[in-house]
């Protein structure tokens, strides 16, 4: 049996990125005051955002591997694991956007309510069609989207499942 995986990791270079940058406009903010209070707060905002960046990157960094009865979803940097059964899983999208790394978002039910994942694309071309097959064998109630709509994607999944173009109203 063929096993899937895939992970979120890209988010600590850009959270990273992100804190450097604040930091460096902190840096820059602290440095061009001789007020004492403001450079305090300046160094205080910094803080308070960098370390919610951290936070947030903390909770969204994960790893997916896709197993033949359920979805586990380990968190890199806590120590907690989540299995997600097929029948929970609403929504399979591939988010495709310019200059940044192809994405699959997973909305699932967990503990009442819909709650969603995000991590690089499982696989790419045709080898993410087999992909959506194979979770669709899991469950057939999975609908699977691709943003923006003129992505290649879209076309290759309509290939496969049917060609469902907009409908165009009449002008009289």
């Amino acid at each position: 049996m063929r096993k899937y995986h895939s992970s979120s990791r890209f988010y600590i270079t850009d959270s990273v990125i992100s804190v450097v940058m604040i930091i460096g406009f902190g840096f820059i903010g602290a440095t061009a005051t001789e007020n004492i209070a403001a450079q305090i707060s300046v160094v205080m905002v910094t803080t308070l955002i960098s370390l919610w960046f951290v936070i947030r990157t903390r909770d969204r960094v994960i790893d997916v591997e896709f197993k033949e009865q359920f979805m586990v979803v380990n968190h890199i940097f806590k120590s907690t694991k989540a299995r997600i059964q097929y029948e929970d899983i609403v929504a399979l999208e591939f988010i495709s956007v310019h200059r940044r790394p192809t994405i699959n978002k997973i909305k699932f039910h967990f503990m009442g309510k819909i709650e969603s994942i995000r991590f690089r694309t499982v696989a790419y071309g045709p080898e993410f069609i087999d992909f959506v097959k194979w979770l669709k064998s899991k469950n057939d109630n999975i609908k699977v989207s691709v943003h923006p709509p003129d992505d290649y994607m879209n076309h290759r999944l309509q290939e496969e499942y049917g060609f469902n173009y907009r409908k165009v109203p009449k002008i009289d």
